[in-house]
């Protein structure tokens, strides 16, 4: 039997994880919009353009996979959820 208490903490979870995302997300956009800056301070400190791109590749792809993390752990959470919520129907 699930109890009110199990309902709650599933969607405090699904809550967390679905505003983990957004945050990745919103870091990620920030890594792009900031792609002029983050080479230029890259370079000032003296590394070749291809290091620098090197690096900023790394940066997005740091980005991109914590993104997609955050999503994954938000679609469990979101069907944990779903299905506690079904079977309290029950």
């Amino acid at each position: 039997m699930i109890n009110q208490t199990q309902t709650e903490l599933a969607k405090t979870l699904w809550e967390q994880s679905r505003t983990a995302a957004l945050q990745a997300h919103e870091a990620w956009d920030l890594v792009m919009k900031s792609q002029k800056i983050l080479m230029d301070s890259i370079r000032s400190a003296g590394m070749p353009f291809a290091l620098a791109a090197d690096q900023y590749d790394k940066l997005m792809e740091f980005h991109s996979k914590q993104y997609k993390a955050a999503l994954e752990y938000m679609d469990k959470m979101s069907v944990e959820y779903q299905q506690l919520l079904a079977q309290r129907k029950k």
